[in-house]
């Protein structure tokens, strides 16, 4: 069989905690009813439970930031989402994950100018924290307790003396401790700064064509993206020194500590160490990862490298066509080509819109996704949403190990 089964249950409706891991093409039924933000539904085919994070009083439309920037914060206390109001603003609402309830939405009364509340990354270390790009400088932003609308804004550095007449930086990342970030600039530049040494590790400024950049969660890697997609990655532990890569580059991917997991070629899914990214191994089966009518984004934002979050849509807004097509899985890192396919997503792409594209995210302990859905209206308006992935106690499966060969060195 091409994927590894990892429960048995029997004939009938599945429990609510099993996951699906079989390779049948499931057809996406109707999207559930979910009226208005705060209501649930059950994934009618795959169990599992989903709410609207956002409506119509949110703004003309909502969305998650990035697949590499969780919508929740690092204990599960806090959700966020960029919704419109005029511009593109990060709004956030308090969380209770048992129940997989929300309150106290708000949004930050004293934004720093230029803030870019569609790239807003949580902290990785501190709940009430994230880190938001305002022109050229990186700011941290303290959430104070109860529903205080004025934040404070802390400078963390000012990139405007690393590139001199730049406007602004942006598409910043972060590594797991909250202490290396990268971010790119509107003059064709990208920069890693240390936090800890107040240092700058890498500074390129002469990139013209640069598409992003991304820093690895270890904070030893970085992945310079160019629209070409010619791509580099920068070992920051040594010299920095730069390597090309060559054998199949990826655009989308999952950044884990020194790994990263994409597509690769037209039908696989892969695994390489950024210390030699033209190295690739295979996560799944040859010939079981259909680009043909599909295309994908993926995350692995959590403390594990043991799962990659994976978010398939159709370009044309077409039906399920290939095993996982419409869907967001769960795929092992370990190469025993175990997936758990978590739910339909509901949104229907027209034209490749790149806004309804559902960039699923997952939070740092692996119990949620977040993603955005127009709810099968190819039209209609764009919200956020969470899964919750289905606990595994009531099981004897035992999770795939971290990639142990492929950690950072």
């Amino acid at each position: 069989m091409p994927f590894v089964i990892l429960l048995l249950v029997a004939l009938g409706p599945f429990p609510s905690w099993a996951f699906l891991t079989d390779d049948a093409v499931h057809l996406e039924p109707p999207a559930p009813s979910l009226p208005t933000a705060g209501s649930t539904a059950t994934d009618p085919v795959f169990g599992s439970k989903i709410l609207r994070v956002t409506d119509k009083l949110d703004g003309s439309e909502c969305q998650i930031f990035y697949s590499n920037m969780p919508a929740l914060n690092v204990n599960n206390t806090k959700v966020a989402a960029m919704c419109r109001l005029g511009y593109m603003r990060t709004k956030v609402w308090d969380f209770n994950a048992e129940t997989m309830t929300i309150s106290n939405g708000r949004l930050q009364s004293n934004e720093p100018t230029g803030a870019q509340g569609y790239f807003t990354q949580w902290s990785r270390t501190t709940p009430n924290k994230f880190t938001i790009c305002a022109q050229t400088k990186l700011i941290e932003v303290t959430i104070p307790d109860g529903t205080s609308t004025t934040w404070t804004n802390t400078t963390l550095h000012d990139f405007s003396t690393d590139f001199p007449g730049a406007s602004y930086v942006t598409q910043h990342s972060v590594s797991s401790d909250d202490d290396v970030f990268a971010v790119m600039s509107n003059t064709g530049g990208y920069a890693v700064w240390k936090r800890s040494t107040n240092s700058i590790l890498l500074k390129v400024t002469n990139e013209t064509n640069l598409n992003e950049v991304e820093i690895d969660k270890s904070g030893h890697y970085l992945v310079a993206l160019q629209n070409d997609n010619t791509l580099n990655v920068w070992n920051l532990q040594a010299g920095p020194t730069e390597t090309k890569v060559t054998v199949q580059p990826f655009n989308h991917r999952a950044m884990g500590n020194g790994i990263v997991g994409s597509g690769c070629e037209t039908r696989r899914l892969c695994v390489r160490k950024l210390a030699t990214p033209n190295s690739v191994t295979s996560l799944l089966p040859a010939d079981s990862w259909s680009y043909a009518t599909q295309q994908d984004h993926f995350s692995m934002p959590g403390e594990s490298d043991a799962w990659m979050i994976a978010s398939r849509y159709s370009l044309t807004g077409g039906p399920a066509r290939h095993t996982f097509d419409n869907e967001i899985v769960q795929i092992a890192m370990d190469g025993s080509s175990q997936v758990r396919r978590i739910a339909h997503h509901h949104s229907v792409i027209a034209n490749n819109n790149y806004a309804a594209h559902p960039k699923a995210s997952g939070n740092r302990d692996g119990s949620f996704i977040a993603f955005t859905s127009n709810w099968g209206q190819v039209d209609g308006r764009r919200d956020l949403y969470l899964v919750r992935i289905q606990p595994t106690a009531m099981t004897d499966l035992t999770p795939p190990a971290p990639p142990k060969t492929l950690g950072v060195r």
